[in-house]
């Protein structure tokens, strides 16, 4: 899996994201490190700076800028499977001659 960090910094806060992309258009898991409540969109919702790993970049610019933060973007490497990769087996259809 390839695995990504974000670090969210601001006045006396700071939290780290870490996501683990199996694929590359979400993350298959998400942990949290540090003072998470720190981060939130003037409306009061809590960012998540979570998408595809080649929106991502973008999307934590966006959420870091709503909640009055600096980040960085580290990637710790590993590899994940574009979509497209994934193997399916043959199609079921009712049109098949037997």
């Amino acid at each position: 899996m390839k695995t990504i960090r974000i670090t969210l910094t601001k006045d006396g806060a700071q939290a780290t994201i870490t996501h683990r992309y199996r694929v590359h258009y979400e993350p298959e898991e998400t942990t949290w490190q540090g003072n998470r409540e720190a981060f939130k969109t003037p409306e009061g919702w809590q960012v998540t700076c979570f998408d595809s790993i080649y929106n991502l970049e973008r999307q934590v610019a966006h959420q870091a800028n709503l909640c009055g933060a600096t980040y960085t973007i580290e990637d710790l490497g590993g590899e994940f499977i574009f979509s497209h990769d994934i193997v399916r087996g043959p199609s079921d259809k009712s049109d098949k001659a037997d």
